[in-house]
């Protein structure tokens, strides 16, 4: 048997966040996912509660890092604003629904998840700003972009990534044409 580090837990925990809510978070079916003995997952951790308090940490910290590659490896804003579309078409929405579930009941996930809808705003902000728009206007089109992102996730079973895709397609062509006339539409 292969040995498991955390990230291996991280990725179980979010599969099982995915598929059950955080109540389906548990030693038992992490160990049963990843075919470990409980020994091994407390190798890594204290307990379940322990488990979900790093899970949480992990998910803000591995979203920032993401975002903060991309957004350091285009240099052309407006294909920044792309990139970054695009990580949060490719997020995986079915866990981030279950977490916003999960911070309806419990204040540690409700302050990171805050945290990470906080973080997103600022990016997109940031990369509006940087194309032209008004300072106060990229920070309102940060917000709705993040609660595009939450309402596209609570539309259905699944999130409709396409139509995820086109919604934000459409905020930016908006954005440009009132904001950016002489840019080309995209």
């Amino acid at each position: 048997m292969e040995p498991r580090g955390p990230q291996d837990y991280f990725d179980a925990g979010m599969a099982l966040l995915a598929g059950g809510g955080v109540g389906a978070v548990t030693i038992a079916r992490l160990c049963s996912e990843l075919g470990v003995t409980k020994g091994s997952f407390y190798h890594h951790f204290r307990g379940v509660e322990d488990f979900k308090t790093q899970l949480l940490v992990h998910w803000a910290i591995d979203g920032e890092r993401q975002v903060l590659q991309a957004a350091a490896s285009v240099a052309d804003p407006v294909e920044r604003l792309d990139t970054i579309r695009e990580l949060g078409i490719a997020l995986n929405h079915e866990a981030e629904v279950a977490i916003r579930a999960w911070s309806r009941t419990d204040a540690h996930a409700w302050a990171v998840r805050e945290q990470v809808d906080v973080a997103r705003e600022r990016t997109v902000a940031a990369a509006y700003t940087e194309v032209g728009v008004p300072h106060e206007a990229a920070e309102l089109l940060g917000r709705l972009a993040v609660a595009v992102l939450v309402g596209a996730q609570h539309r259905g079973e699944t999130t409709d990534r396409d139509a995820l895709r086109q919604l934000y397609g459409r905020l930016q062509e908006m954005t440009a044409a009132i904001y950016l006339p002489a840019a080309a539409p995209r």
